[in-house]
């Protein structure tokens, strides 16, 4: 049984409503960073973002769903190898079969993404596979001249070829595009987040005697550069980590946020 959403994909709501006006986009764009930007602090990328992984309830409420390309970087310096996702909405880096950092391409996506719901239309898009994956290569697309220049800039700057030239996260809230629209919700006053109701919870740190075996078992198929002792060490001698912050790393997806499916 899944949660019923009135609306439909994005991409079958984009195909009957046309190009969005750019309140609109904008309203399901922030969302969408939301909703990523969540994924991303718990060091999960998704990898798959296109308009039908993008669901929309009666209210217009986004949700992210299949995860089943999705990523976990195991360090900061973790790069991911495996080139997945759809080729009309890969990054550059992707497609050319270089290491890369989950975040900086989910980024890629989320702009191609962006270009569709103001445009009606692809960036990237002909007829011939090779053409088009030429063209997404080198980020060579046609800008719309309807667009705002606040639009086209954001797009400027998420679809740039190197990932180290791509716009962050956090530098997107930030942008005129974005904050124009800051009154639509009250993402941005918690940096894109809703307000952490485990904030003010008080747990006791984790006990041998409390470790469940089959969940350590599942902490090390997500966390698999390190062993099933590594991990028993880790959580039984940082003083930080609590069942709560076991949870979040088992099931973030789950319980965190009412964005994702």
């Amino acid at each position: 049984m899944l949660e019923f959403v009135e609306k439909g994909d994005l991409f079958e709501f984009i195909n009957w409503q046309g190009r969005l006006r750019e309140e609109e986009a904008v309203f399901y764009f922030r969302q969408i960073m939301s909703a990523i930007q969540y994924c991303h602090s718990l060091n999960i990328c998704h990898r798959d973002l296109k308009p039908e992984n993008i669901l929309l309830n009666s209210d217009g409420q986004v949700k992210i769903a299949d995860f089943g390309m999705a990523a976990l970087h195991q360090s900061p310096g973790h790069h991911l190898r495996t080139a997945c996702g759809s080729p009309h909405y890969a990054a550059p880096e992707l497609l050319k079969q270089r290491m890369y950092k989950g975040e900086s391409a989910d980024v890629w996506s989320m702009g191609v993404i962006l270009f569709a719901m103001l445009a009606g239309r692809l960036p990237f898009d002909e007829p011939d596979l090779h053409d088009m994956l030429a063209r997404a290569k080198k980020a060579d697309y046609q800008m719309p001249q309807f667009l705002s220049l606040e639009a086209k800039d954001l797009i400027y700057r998420i679809l740039q070829v190197e990932p180290h030239h791509r716009i962050s996260m956090a530098q997107m809230w930030k942008h005129p595009l974005i904050a124009k629209y800051d009154y639509l919700d009250e993402l941005n006053e918690n940096g894109g987040q809703p307000p952490d109701i485990r904030r003010d919870v008080q747990l006791a740190p984790l006990k041998e005697v409390d470790m469940d075996p089959q969940i350590l078992r599942q902490l090390r198929s997500v966390w698999h550069t390190f062993s099933e002792q590594d991990l028993k060490s880790k959580l039984l001698n940082d003083k930080s980590v609590t069942p709560a912050t076991i949870i979040r790393k088992l099931l973030p997806m789950q319980k965190s946020t009412d964005k994702l499916i």
